[in-house]
This record gives C-alpha cells, structure tokens and sequence, in this order.
C-alpha cells in the first residue's frame, strides 16, 4: 500500500510503509516519479522520467521542507488484507480486525478508499474516502460501542 500524503499540482507525494528505515518520500506525476531521503538533509535518491524542471518544481513545493520531519515516520497504519468477513488493520506491530458485521462501512466500499487510511494520531484511524474515524479501543471492542440509528 502507498498511500498519498499530499498531492500538489499535479504531484502525488507518497510512500510505502514498510519499504525500509530510513525516512523517505516519493513524488510521482504523469511524467515520472522520484524518491527522495528526508534525513539527515533533504536529497534525491532516484529519478525515474523526470526532468530538471521537474525536479525543481518538486523541490519548490514547501510541503517537502515543511513536513520533512514528519513524513514517514508518524504514519504506522496500513490495510494488510481485505477477505469476504471483514479487514484487517496494521497498526505499529498490532493487526486488528475490523468484520463487516461490526464495522459495516467497509463491506461495499471499493478496495481503494478501504486502503486509504491515515492514522492522525497514534491509536486513531481515519478513511477520509469513507468518512470513518475509528479508535484502536472501538476496533478491538466493537461490542462496547454498538452501532445505534435514529
């Protein structure tokens, strides 16, 4: 999963969880993608089809210096299996499962706005797509929590 962090004219900022350490942030348009190191400094690490001017508008969007310290290292939520009962939620080195039964939000949703989950704050789980905020408690407790309409 990759998910998108930032998109600013026409770049897509993302990354790849478990891809390695070391605090990283790829930048991809319909000309190419590149990868950049975020620590120690900011650097390009590679360069896939784009060119200098590219390059350069990339390093111009501040979002790249302004949330250096962030990025990559915050964000620890990943969709590691969707199934036909239900979802399963990697957090840290916790993976919860959330079954349609409980969490009914996700059994028609499509595959893509499942996978888009950020986690604001550690424990707090947010599918901006679906506009569903779940806590780790609520995931690991539906039974605490049930669902109620009006």
């Amino acid at each position: 999963m990759s998910p998108t962090i930032h998109r600013e004219k026409g770049y897509r900022f993302f990354f790849f969880s478990r891809e390695e350490s070391r605090a990283h942030v790829h930048v991809a348009c319909s000309n190419g993608e590149a990868k950049y190191w975020l620590k120690p400094d900011i650097e390009l690490a590679k360069n896939h089809g784009l060119s200098r001017v590219h390059l350069k508008e990339i390093e111009d969007i501040r979002y790249i210096m302004k949330n250096s310290q962030a990025l990559g290292e915050n964000v620890s939520a990943e969709i590691t299996h969707i199934s036909s009962t239900g979802v399963w939620l990697l957090a840290g080195d916790t993976e919860l499962f959330m079954s349609y039964e409980d969490f009914p939000w996700f059994k028609d949703a499509p595959v893509g706005k499942i996978l888009n989950v950020e986690e604001p704050h550690p424990g707090h789980f947010y599918w901006p797509d679906l506009d569903v905020d779940l806590t780790a408690e609520i995931i690991e407790h539906p039974e605490r929590f049930p669902l109620k309409a009006k």
